[in-house]
C-alpha cells in the first residue's frame, strides 16, 4: 500500500501522462492500484488509477471497467461510486448520445457538490458546458463552465476551460468576455506547472481568442488587424496542435467557427471575394465533423451572404436550399428540444417533492397546535381539580370550542389545498399530454410554450402553498406580521404596473390574532388589490389600518373607474368572497364605488 510520498509521486506522474495520452505508463502503474484493502481505506487513491485508465484510453477497456466496478461494490464509498457514475456518462457523451448524457451528469453534480468533490464538480460542469455547445446553445454552456472555472484546481485543465469558454463568449458577440479569457489564460501560461511542461496551449489559446476579439470588433482597423493575422494565427495553432495535448482552437469546430468569423470580418469590410475564399478551408474541416450541425449552419449562411454580394443570386439560392435541408436534418435541434423537455420534467417532480414537504409542515404546524391544546387542558384539570362540577363544565367548553376551531381549520386547509393543488394539478397534467403530443408532432414551439405554461402553474402552486403554510403557522399570528405579508403582497402586486402605492397603519400592531380571521383578512386584502391592479385601472392604492377600542379598521381606497352599480349589490364571485368571509369574522364590510371616481373598500374587524 502506498505511504503519502510514493503515492503524489506516482499521481504527479499518472496526471502527465494522462496530459500525453501515455497510455503504456497508465497501464503499467494500473496494479499499483487494484487491491481491495488501499479500496476500503483510502478509495481515492484506487479512483485516481482507474478514472486515469479508463480515460486516457479512446477505445473502451472491458476488463478494466469490470475490475472498477468489483472494487466501487467492496468499498461502496461515495467517491469511488460517483467516479463510476462519471466514467459511464462520460462514455455516452463520446457515444454521441448527447441527451442521455445531461440526464445523467446533472444529478451526479449534485452529487459532487455534497461531497464538496472540487475535481469532479469542475469535471461534471466542463462536461455539461460542452455537451450545450455541442447542441448550439452557448449561454447554457457558458454558465456551466464558468461554475468549472470557479472551482477547478488543476491549471492545465482550467486552461482548457477558459478557452472553451472564451468560445462560447465569441459565438455570443462578447468581445470583452473573450479578452478576459484571453488574460487569464496568459497567466496560466506562466504557471510553475505548464512551464516545468513545456507546455504552450494556454498561450496559444489566449493568441487565438485574442484574434476571435479583433474580429468582432465593429471598428474598421480592428477589422483590419484581426484579417492580418490570420496566417500567423493558423501556422501558431497547426505548429502546436496535439504537441501538448489537445488544442481547443485546432478543433474542427472551433476552427470553423474562427474562418466564419473571417470571412463575416471581410464582409463587414465589403471585400466579397476573399470572405469566400476565407471560407474554404471550412469544407473540409466540416467533412471530419459531421456533428457540427450548429457550425456548418453558420458557414453556409455567410457563404450564401457572400454570393448575394457578388451577384450570384442562383449560387447563393442554391446554398440556401442546401442550408433548409441541413435544418430539416438537425438532429441537434430535436435532441436539445427533449433535454429542455427532461429537465422541465425534472423541475415539475422537484416542485412536486417540495410542495408535498410544505403540505406536511402544514399537517405537522395542526398536530403541534393539536398536542398543546392537550396540554392546556391536562394543566387546566390539575390546577382545578377541586371543583369538579365547575372544572368539568370549563373543560367540556374549552375542549368544544378547541375542536371546532382545529375542524375549522383542517376544513379549510382541506378546501383550500383541494381548490389550489387539484385544480392547478390537472392542469399540468393536461398541459404536459399536450406537450407530449406537440413534440411528438414536431411542433418544437408549441411544445416550448406549453412546457413554459407548466413551469408558470408550478410557480403559481408553490405561492399558494406558501400562503396556506403561513396562515397555519402559529409564531405568525400577530397583526405586526399579517401587516408585513399584506405590505409586501401590495408591493408586489402594484408597483410593477406603476400604480402609486401607500400602505399606514396606527395603534398596536402586537395584538394576536385567531388564524382564521388572519386567513380572511389576508384574503379579502388580496382579492381587493388584485381587483384594483387587474380591473378598475387605478393608478393610485391608500391602505390604511387602524386598531382602537379592540375593532381593527381596514380601507382601501383606489381612484379606478369603480364597479358598476349592480355588481357592487350583487357582485362576481370576489365580492361575494369577500362578504362571506366578513360574515365569518362577524365584521362589518361597506363597498362604495363611484363611477370614475374609484373604490373604497371599509372593513372592521371585533378583536
Amino acid at each position: 500500500m502506498f505511504d503519502s510520498a510514493e503515492y503524489a509521486g506516482v499521481s504527479a506522474r499518472l496526471r502527465d501522462a494522462f496530459v500525453h495520452h501515455d497510455t503504456a505508463y497508465c497501464d503499467s502503474v494500473l496494479p499499483l492500484f487494484d487491491d481491495r484493502t488501499l479500496a476500503l481505506v483510502h478509495p481515492d487513491r484506487v479512483v485516481d488509477g482507474f478514472v486515469s485508465n479508463l480515460i486516457v484510453h479512446e477505445a473502451p477497456q472491458p476488463a478494466t471497467k469490470k475490475r472498477f466496478d468489483e472494487l466501487v461494490a467492496i468499498s461502496d464509498a461515495p467517491v469511488m461510486r460517483n467516479w463510476r457514475d462519471y466514467v459511464e456518462a462520460r462514455a455516452l457523451q463520446n457515444a454521441g448520445e448527447r441527451q442521455q448524457a445531461i440526464a445523467a451528469f446533472e444529478p451526479l453534480l449534485s452529487r459532487f457538490e455534497q461531497d464538496h468533490d472540487t475535481v469532479g464538480i469542475a469535471s461534471v460542469s466542463k462536461r455539461i458546458g460542452n455537451l450545450y455547445l455541442e447542441l448550439g446553445d452557448a449561454s447554457l454552456a457558458a454558465s456551466s463552465l464558468l461554475r468549472a472555472l470557479r472551482v477547478e484546481p488543476r491549471v492545465d485543465l482550467r486552461a482548457t476551460n477558459t478557452a472553451i469558454l472564451g468560445r462560447c463568449y465569441a459565438r455570443m458577440g462578447r468581445i470583452d468576455s473573450v479578452r478576459w479569457c484571453a488574460a487569464r489564460l496568459n497567466e496560466d501560461a506562466t504557471n510553475e506547472l505548464n512551464a516545468r511542461r513545456k507546455d504552450e496551449r494556454a498561450a496559444v489559446n489566449a493568441t487565438w481568442l485574442l484574434h476571435l476579439a479583433a474580429l468582432l470588433e465593429p471598428a474598421k482597423d480592428s477589422l483590419l488587424a484581426g484579417v492580418r493575422q490570420a496566417l500567423t494565427v493558423d501556422s501558431l495553432i497547426k505548429k502546436h496542435d496535439m504537441g501538448d495535448g489537445f488544442l481547443v482552437a485546432a478543433g474542427a469546430d472551433a476552427h470553423v467557427e474562427t474562418l466564419v468569423l473571417r470571412a463575416k470580418a471581410l464582409l463587414r469590410l465589403g471585400r466579397m471575394g476573399e470572405a469566400l475564399s476565407a471560407l474554404a478551408p471550412a469544407k473540409e474541416e466540416l467533412a471530419r465533423c459531421p456533428e457540427c450541425l450548429p457550425q456548418r449552419l453558420d458557414y453556409l449562411s455567410v457563404q450564401a451572404e457572400a454570393l448575394t454580394g457578388l451577384g450570384d443570386l442562383r449560387a447563393a439560392l442554391r446554398v440556401q436550399q442546401e442550408r433548409a435541408e441541413v435544418l430539416a436534418l438537425n438532429e441537434v435541434g430535436r435532441e436539445r428540444l427533449a433535454v429542455e423537455r427532461a429537465r422541465a420534467k425534472a423541475l415539475s417532480i422537484q416542485q412536486e417533492a417540495e410542495t408535498n414537504r410544505r403540505l406536511e409542515l402544514a399537517r405537522a404546524a395542526a398536530r403541534h397546535m393539536d398536542i398543546e391544546h392537550r396540554m392546556q387542558r391536562v394543566v387546566l384539570v390539575t390546577m382545578i381539580g377541586f371543583i369538579i362540577l365547575f372544572a368539568g363544565i370549563l373543560f367540556v367548553r374549552a375542549r368544544t370550542a378547541r375542536r371546532m376551531q382545529l375542524e375549522q381549520l383542517r376544513t379549510r386547509l382541506s378546501r383550500d389545498l383541494h381548490d389550489d393543488i387539484g385544480s392547478t394539478l390537472s392542469s399540468i397534467n393536461i398541459l404536459s399530454a399536450v406537450a407530449r403530443r406537440k413534440a411528438e408532432a414536431g411542433d418544437e414551439a408549441g411544445a416550448a410554450a406549453t412546457l413554459s405554461g407548466i413551469s408558470e402553474r408550478t410557480q403559481r402552486l408553490m405561492r399558494n402553498m406558501s400562503d396556506i403554510v403561513w396562515s397555519v403557522d402559529p409564531n405568525k399570528d400577530t397583526l405586526e406580521e399579517l401587516l408585513v405579508r399584506m405590505r409586501e403582497f401590495g408591493a408586489a402586486v402594484l408597483e410593477p404596473k406603476e400604480i402609486t402605492y401607500r400602505f399606514e397603519s396606527t395603534g398596536d400592531m402586537s395584538a394576536t390574532i385567531p388564524p382564521t380571521t388572519k386567513s380572511n383578512l389576508y384574503l379579502i386584502f388580496k382579492e381587493a388589490v388584485n381587483n384594483a391592479a387587474k380591473h378598475a385601472e387605478a393608478t393610485e392604492v391608500h391602505v390604511a389600518f387602524r386598531n382602537e377600542d379592540h375593532r381593527l379598521h381596514m380601507v382601501i381606497v383606489d381612484n379606478g373607474k369603480g364597479i358598476p352599480n349592480d355588481a357592487t349589490t350583487n357582485g362576481g364571485n370576489g365580492l361575494r368572497n369577500m362578504r362571506a368571509r366578513a360574515l365569518e369574522m362577524h365584521a362589518e364590510l361597506h363597498i362604495r364605488s363611484t363611477a370614475s371616481q374609484g373604490t373604497a373598500i371599509d372593513l372592521a374587524v371585533p378583536l
